[in-house]
Order: structure tokens, then C-alpha cells, then sequence
């Protein structure tokens, strides 16, 4: 199953942006057998004489892709497709651009996440906060030729006196420095201003400081720029206090420093440092280690950091090393929540927040869209959350990482042009290369979701910028249903096409789907017409979110791990199946699945069976038990606890069965072993087969 992930996410990464050199060069109208094209970019010259109406070729689509990884109803992650981490943010004429490392730059080139390929950035942006633009790529490897790795991001902007807005934006250097490459555009157009790292292993003041980078940039009230960096542990071995990060003054440029390096003293320090400034307080983050925690913990009245947890510190005056305050945790490991297990994979950690449009958001990353794709290779994806600070205190209060992620905050506009890469989510979606890249169909029945559009004046035509061979369709808020407006064409080269009719459709707030008939289809840009004067009755912006109640089955492998869990988004009452994330086929399976226990849940849970996945396919074993969520014993399948003998049949037959067999873990008494016809056959998901009843809302 892993070889056939890997297949599938490769071929998909052929047609990822690996350019950011700017937008594809403009070429001469060229002429297909059927039409004529104008090249997307002198776009905006289209007069509407030149848009071409949609051919009628009576193209049909009847299957759509069920290669869908970000589920219709969650925020998180940001991308279905790019892996990505280490994020950073800042606010331009009205959008909030992310950066982060780029995980997907591994994957083309590796099977396993070492980050040792990784010498580009990547850029999303929103003004919505749930349906995102994928930028394309910062080749940080072309731009600034020396360095080994670019990593963890953090940017900074500053209207300067030429009037324009510049970017700073700092990177690892792997772990040996901090790199920065400057703009005036927040995508396109970086240089490299000293074509050196800025910090690097050996600098005076880095005596203690085994690894400068993880760099964090602020610029305060007063229009002075301040940077954090530093990782490792001290050579003397772990330890609570070990002085490693640090903070100084940049100069005026932002390319130079002002200061000495001081040092911070932050608990079980690790990497991941972040520098911010807020109402007149600066805020260093970073990510505790993963020590146990005992002995040596000295701050009276808070509590040691949770493993691998985020950790924070404020300060008044940043370069009074006394100053800085330890504040607690604030973020807990994806692994974690208040309740303990999350349901989530536990990884690396690092953070970003921000406020945007009034509202404080967290940045971070988790391994969950690979535990969605079936993998197990350690490639992240970056996901947002709330952050519920109060600035009046400085109290950040400990959260965690959710799948449901945040709401939407304002409807998209329809009427005006809108990017083809913007979306919620998709299924068989890449990307063509360079910045600002179109969307392209990797797959018949492709398809791109876009989250609450507000059509409050209807529409009269569908009308996109598209390159390729083929049909796209119109679908409002689900995607079985029949098509409002199609287009179809046959263009060598990018050409606007537009719809002959729109299908009439009652309300104002809808979710609206692209589906692609065939592959190599790009959608550049899109926009509806308005289909009347009037405008409709507003209605909330919540009416396109599905309610639905979260079921998390948690299992246990040990040996080598990690552990399986299982989350289904119930909508309703009847039959589900839901895979686990994928385990090691040496893991050892100690336990078979508990859901999350809810007292005030209404609905009963009856597992009818459960499928193995080994290398020759999926393997069915029957179960039929009921499990009640509201109950701390009778929420859980087999487990090695309860005392079975050794080569006795749990589940399914001796022929074909789930046995309970001889452990090397020492604290339980057995694992649950795959038996068919006499031999052992490993496995590496549990898909449960589930009949929902009894499921209401509030």
C-alpha cells in the first residue's frame, strides 16, 4: 500500500511548481483545430469580444475522482496536495501570505522525510482563512547559490523610503545558520542582498549555540527589526536550562545587526524559535525537548512544559537577558490534547501566530495529510487553529491541534476573477510550474471544491481562462449534482472560455465545485456574471459548513510504531468505513481500537468487521459487537489486557482469524496476530466497517 501512495503522490508531484522565477512567459495566439487562444499573460488586453463561447461536443462525466485527502467539512490542513512546514505569515493589501518549508521538494526526490533535499519555499495566501491560493514555489537554491538547505521560514515587512512595501524573509540555513532573501512582492522577484548567510556556525557570541537557525523576525512600534534563532541541545547532555537561544537587534537595513547576541533562558529549550511583537511586549516561542520532565524543573507555580509541547517567554526590553519571563505552554504536540491522545500522529513542532482581520490565529504543522494519503515517511502539512490569547495579559492559554481547523470569515466573491488554484479542497488537483500557477487536472473526474461563495445576484455565465482538451462543469454544494454551467473547448494554449447558459438555482450562499472531465485540463482564472439586479436575502455564512460529530479510534502498536488511529466524520445515521493511518508491518497490534469516550453522545457504535490490509490486499474479519461511546468499558474492541490465552481466535476463524499471539512488549500480555491458514500474515491498517445509530445534533 505504501509503494502505492508513493506512486500516486509522484505522479501528482511531476506537475508541482518547481519555479519562481515569475509567471509563465507570454507566447503569440496560437490556433488548435478548433479555436484560437490568447496567452494568459497579456489576460487582462482580453476584450470581450475575444472571449470564446463554449464548444457543445457533448462531452459527458460520469464518474468524479474519490482521491480526496482533506475531507469537504475540515479546514486543516491548509493543502491537500503540498506537503509543507515550519510556517511564517504577513499581512499585504488585505491577504495573509504563509510560507513554509517545502516538504513536497523531499518527496519528489525521497521516500523518507531527512529534509536533506529541501532548497525551496513555499507560498499559500487567503483572505478568507478556509480557501486558500497556492503561489507556487521560492527557489531559495537558485536565488542564493551557497546554500545546503532551506528550512523554517520567518518574514517581516517594512515600508521602506522608496514607498514601497519590502520583504524580509529569513530562513534556515539547514541547521548550521540563517540565510535572508528580500522583495517588494510578496511571491515573486527575491534576491539574495548579501549572497552570504547572515548567521553562521562559529560567529562570535555562538559559543553555546550548536546549531543558529530557526529564525524569527519582528519589527516593533518603532519600525526596528529584532531576530531570534538557535537549536540543539548542549553537548553535556539534556537539561533544563541551557541558555541556547538567542535574540539581537537588526540594524537598519535588516541585513546586519545591532547588537550583541543575547541569550534567553528558556526551559527544555529545543529548536523552533519565533519572535513577536504585540502591544508593546515581545513574545519568543519555541519548542520544548523531548526529556522526560522531573528533576531540575525550578518555576514555582508553573507547570513543566508538556513533551515536545510550544513554550513562550515576554519581555518588555528583549536585549535584558534578566527580562525575560517564562509563561508556560501554550501548544500542545499534535500528538496531544487536553484529553491526552489527540487522534493525531506525534511529530516535530513548530509554530507561527498571528492576528488577522481581528482574530488570533495559530500556524503549525502535523503529519495529517500524510496519515490521510496512507504514509508514513514524516512529510508535514501546515494547518491553522485559534489562538486564544489575551494581549491585556500576555496569557496564552494551552490549546491543541484540531482537524476541524477555523471558520470561514468572509464569502468569496464570484463576480470578480478569481485564481484557478484557489480552494478548499480537491481530488486529483496539481499545479502547472512558476508563480501564481493554474491549476491542472491529473485524472479524469478531477475535481476542485470551493468553500461559501456568496451569489447573492445569481449568475447568467460561467466564464474561465483554461488551456487543454475537454469539459469543465459548474456544480453548486454537492458534487452528485447536476451541473449548472459547463464549458467545453479544445485550446493549444491558455484562451477564455465562457458558458452559453446557467441553469437557474435558488439562495445566495453556496459551495461550488469544478469537475474535470479529463486529465492535462488548466484553469488559470475564473469568474460567474451576474444573473439579476436584485439581490437576494442575505443568509449566515455558516449555511455551506456540514454538521457532523467526530468518532476517533485510537489503537496500539508498538514496536517499531507508531499507533494507528482512525477518525470518521459522522453526518448521519448508517454504514461508514474508516481507515486507520498506516503502521509498520513489524508493529506489534496490542490493542484493536477504544473511541473517544463521550458521555452526552446519543449514538451507538456496531463494528461489523474489520479489514486488514496485508501486501496481497484487504483481509475481512468479522467482529459484530456494539461499542458505546458514552461508557469507559464497553467503548473498546480486544486489547492484550484481557487475558486471553496464547493461539486462542478473537476475531474470525482459525483458518482466518485474529489470534492472540506471543509479545516482546512486557507489559501486556498479548498481541493480536493475522493467522491464515496456519501463517502469520503482517499488516499495516485496520479499516472499520461501522453501522452509526441513533446520531442527533444540538
Amino acid at each position: 500500500m505504501k509503494k502505492k501512495i508513493l506512486a500516486l503522490f509522484c505522479a501528482a508531484a511531476m506537475l508541482l511548481a518547481s519555479g519562481c522565477s515569475g509567471n509563465e512567459s507570454a507566447n503569440s495566439a496560437q490556433t488548435s483545430a478548433t479555436t484560437s487562444a490568447t496567452s494568459s499573460a497579456v489576460s487582462e488586453s482580453i476584450t470581450e469580444e475575444e472571449i470564446l463561447d463554449s464548444l457543445n461536443n457533448g462531452i459527458v462525466i460520469d464518474e468524479v475522482s474519490g482521491n480526496v485527502y482533506k475531507t469537504e467539512r475540515n479546514a486543516n490542513p491548509i493543502s491537500n496536495s503540498i506537503f509543507c512546514a515550519d510556517p511564517t505569515a504577513v499581512e499585504y493589501e488585505g491577504r495573509l501570505y504563509v510560507y513554509g518549508t517545502n516538504d513536497t521538494q523531499q518527496a519528489e526526490q525521497d521516500t523518507v522525510n531527512d529534509y536533506d533535499q529541501i532548497k525551496s519555499l513555499v507560498v499559500f495566501s487567503t483572505d478568507d482563512m478556509v480557501n486558500w491560493i497556492y503561489h507556487g514555489r521560492i527557489e531559495t537554491g537558485e536565488i542564493a547559490p551557497w546554500i545546503a538547505n532551506s528550512w523554517a521560514p520567518s518574514i517581516a515587512s517594512r515600508v521602506e523610503e522608496d514607498g514601497l512595501t519590502h520583504f524580509y524573509l529569513y530562513f534556515s540555513n539547514n541547521g548550521s545558520g540563517v540565510g535572508v532573501i528580500t522583495s517588494t512582492d510578496p511571491v515573486t522577484g527575491w534576491t539574495d542582498p548579501l549572497g552570504a548567510p547572515l548567521i553562521y556556525q562559529g560567529m562570535d557570541g555562538l559559543e553555546n549555540c550548536p546549531a543558529p537557525f530557526d529564525p524569527g523576525v519582528c519589527i516593533d512600534e518603532n519600525g526596528t527589526g529584532w531576530l531570534s534563532f538557535g537549536g540543539g541541545t548542549p553537548a553535556s547532555g539534556a537539561a533544563v536550562h541551557t541558555n541556547i537561544p538567542k535574540v539581537v537587534k537588526l540594524g537598519a537595513d535588516m541585513l546586519s545587526f545591532d547588537s550583541e547576541f543575547v541569550s534567553i533562558d528558556a526551559p527544555y529549550f529545543f529548536e523552533a524559535s519565533e519572535l513577536n511583537y504585540i502591544d508593546g511586549t515581545y513574545y519568543y516561542t519555541y519548542s520544548t525537548d523531548w526529556q522526560t520532565r522531573g528533576a531540575g524543573w525550578d518555576y514555582e507555580g508553573i507547570s513543566a512544559p508538556p513533551t515536545c509541547s510550544m513554550a513562550y517567554l515576554t519581555t518588555k526590553t528583549p536585549l535584558d537577558a534578566d527580562s525575560w519571563e517564562y509563561r508556560g505552554a501554550y501548544f500542545y504536540n499534535s500528538g496531544q490534547n487536553e484529553k491526552g491522545e489527540s487522534g493525531l500522529r506525534w511529530g516535530n513542532n513548530h509554530t507561527h501566530f498571528c492576528e488577522y482581520q481581528g482574530t488570533n490565529y495559530i500556524l503549525h504543522h502535523t503529519l495529517l495529510l500524510e496519515e490521510l494519503m496512507g504514509g508514513t515517511a514524516g512529510f508535514r502539512s501546515l494547518m491553522v487553529d485559534y489562538l486564544p490569547m489575551d494581549a491585556t495579559t500576555g496569557e496564552i492559554p494551552i490549546t491543541a491541534a484540531s482537524r476541524k481547523g477555523v471558520a470561514q470569515i468572509k464569502l468569496l466573491d464570484p463576480y470578480t476573477e478569481n485564481s484557478g488554484a484557489t480552494m478548499f479542497t480537491s481530488a486529483d488537483i496539481g499545479y502547472t510550474q512558476g508563480a501564481h500557477p493554474a491549476a491542472k487536472s491529473l485524472a479524469d473526474g478531477a475535481w476542485i471544491y470551493v468553500r461559501g461563495a456568496d451569489l447573492g445576484y445569481g449568475a447568467s455565465t460561467f466564464t474561465a481562462e483554461v488551456k487543454g482538451k475537454g469539459r469543465i462543469e459548474v456544480r453548486l454544494d454537492d458534487i452528485t449534482s447536476e451541473a449548472v454551467a459547463f464549458i467545453e473547448f479544445d485550446n493549444a494554449d491558455y484562451a477564455k472560455v465562457r458558458s452559453t447558459e446557467f441553469k437557474q438555482f435558488d439562495g445566495r450562499n453556496h459551495n461550488i465545485y469544478f469537475v474535470f472531465s479529463g486529465k492535462d485540463i488548466e484553469l488559470k482564472t475564473w469568474q460567474f456574471t451576474k444573473g439579476e439586479d436584485a439581490l437576494r436575502p442575505e443568509e449566515d455564512i455558516s449555511v455551506t459548513e456540514t454538521e457532523y460529530a467526530t468518532l476517533v479510534i485510537s489503537a496500539q502498536a508498538e514496536n517499531p510504531g507508531p499507533s494507528p488511529s482512525a477518525v470518521l466524520e459522522m453526518t448521519k445515521d448508517g454504514e461508514y468505513s474508516v481507515k486507520s493511518s498506516a503502521f509498520a508491518k513489524e508493529s506489534e497490534m496490542l490493542n484493536l481500537g477504544f473511541i473517544n469516550q463521550d458521555k452526552e453522545a446519543t449514538y451507538k457504535v456496531y463494528v461489523k468487521s474489520l479489514g486488514l490490509e496485508t501486501e496481497n490486499g484487504i483481509i475481512e474479519i468479522p467482529v459484530d459487537i456494539e461499542l458505546d461511546p458514552t461508557s469507559n468499558t464497553k467503548n473498546g474492541l480486544e486489547n492484550g489486557w484481557k487475558g486471553a490465552e496464547i493461539g486462542s481466535v478473537i476475531y474470525g476463524t482459525e483458518e482466518c482469524g485474529l489470534v492472540a499471539a506471543e509479545t516482546t512488549i512486557s507489559w501486556i500480555g498479548y498481541r493480536m496476530a493475522l493467522i491464515i491458514n496456519g501463517e502469520e500474515v503482517p499488516y499495516t491498517s485496520v479499516t472499520y466497517n461501522l453501522t452509526i445509530s441513533g446520531l442527533t445534533f444540538e
